[in-house]
């Protein structure tokens, strides 16, 4: 029994400095976010824990900024279209290979993945010079297409591990019962990978959002920016860090909210389908 309590005491102990070391970050960002100056600039004296005088005016001078709520919009449309580009194409393909095996599946399975191997730097020049020929260039759909080629071997990565974990049964009693195999795919496999699907596009959605590269590449000579590529303006001029602490909230409010969003589906997936 003492050693039973003992294990317990160990394990919440653990699980607490845990909690305390992924909090204190987001103690820390909050905290700054609404100190006032005198809580920042202490001239040698130590920072308070609280700050004196708590106030919005980060929040506001950012709201009346007009770069940031059109660099967050841009982001935003960006991020949403990376996810539903990464999907169509990502999804099927994923289902290709393990549904359907052919000579060399594993293979081009191997290859397709393999190619987040390479470094971002390594191909942004050759995608931005294919992007410039082609007119994407300074659009968000450029970008957007940008960040699907870095997300879409993960979104084929994880979209595999979701149907090899479905039973082939489905497909062929949806067949059986009439449906073609399109239908059975869209209609009775998708409903039941939705919880897999939904997790790989909060990671797409994450990828796209914070992106910097390729955003920056393809957006430099245009009157576009991205939130990474305007944070990357403002500190060119060394901001304070309660500026910067209110940038990082803005960036990971939408975050959470896409987060919140998507959990609705993983919850309905994971309870949708059965074997007839």
């Amino acid at each position: 029994m003492k050693k039973t309590r003992a294990t317990k005491w160990v394990w919440l102990t653990g699980m607490v400095v845990m909690i305390g070391i992924v909090m204190a970050p987001l103690f820390m960002m909050v905290k700054y976010s609404i100190s006032d100056r005198s809580s920042v600039v202490t001239g040698g004296a130590v920072i308070p824990l609280w700050p004196y005088h708590p106030t919005l005016e980060q929040f506001r001078a950012l709201a009346a900024m007009d770069r940031f709520a059109e660099a967050a919009l841009t982001s935003l449309e960006i991020a949403l279209l990376s996810v539903v580009i990464s999907l169509i194409i990502g999804t099927p393909a994923a289902y290709a290979l393990v549904r359907h095996r052919f000579p060399g599946a594993l293979v081009l399975a191997t290859f397709l993945i393999s190619v987040r191997f390479f470094p971002d730097i390594v191909s942004v020049i050759p995608i931005v010079e294919t992007f410039t020929t082609v007119g994407l260039v300074n659009s968000v759909a450029g970008v957007a297409m940008a960040h699907s080629l870095l997300s879409i071997p993960y979104v084929i990565f994880i979209a595999m591990g979701v149907f090899e974990a479905i039973p082939r049964d489905l497909d062929e009693q949806a067949q059986v019962l009439g449906a073609s195999k399109a239908y059975s795919f869209i209609r009775v496999i998708l409903p039941v990978a939705l919880p897999g699907l939904a997790a790989a596009s909060i990671y797409v959605f994450l990828l796209s959002w914070d992106e910097f590269i390729f955003a920056y590449f393809l957006l430099i000579f245009g009157d576009l920016s991205t939130l990474p590529v305007l944070l990357q303006k403002i500190l060119s001029w060394t901001p304070q860090h309660n500026l910067l602490a209110a940038i990082s909230v803005m960036l990971s409010i939408p975050v959470i909210l896409f987060t919140f969003i998507v959990q609705k589906y993983m919850q309905t997936g994971a309870t949708a389908g059965a074997i007839k």
